[in-house]
């Protein structure tokens, strides 16, 4: 793949559901339980870039993650928490989509719509400087 594909591309992941709240940063679940689920959730979205073709190899130095959340009920929900909750889907795209995920280096924008059916979807795409 060469660099005018890189930029030009966009990765777009679907998860079937909305971040488990057990990882979220109010959680109050044992460490040792919210690490399992943060790995098992981890390793869900690698599995998911593998099959979309990412490779162990960063497609972009810098990045843009647009996050959708669609849930089925009408239930309120915080958004600052949907977006804690993701942290182990965000890892995940270190090092096989992203360099790093830290500030300088990856935007995010996210927002929350009802639908009828609830999942959680993610766009990530490349920023040109």
């Amino acid at each position: 793949m060469d660099d005018a594909q890189r930029q030009a591309q966009s990765v777009v992941c679907t998860v079937p559901n909305l971040p488990y709240a057990k990882v979220g940063p109010n959680s109050r679940h044992h460490h040792y339980q919210r690490n399992r689920l943060s790995q098992a959730a981890k390793e869900g979205m690698l599995a998911m870039l593998y099959q979309q073709g990412c490779q162990q190899s960063p497609l972009w130095e810098r990045a843009h993650l647009d996050i959708t959340f669609r849930a089925a009920d009408r239930r309120r929900r915080d958004l600052d928490n949907l977006i804690g909750a993701c942290k182990p889907w965000l890892d995940a795209l270190v090092g096989v989509v992203i360099v790093d995920d830290s500030a300088d280096r990856l935007s995010l924008m996210a927002r929350y719509e009802r639908g009828d059916t609830e999942q959680t979807v993610l766009v990530i795409s490349s920023l040109v400087e």
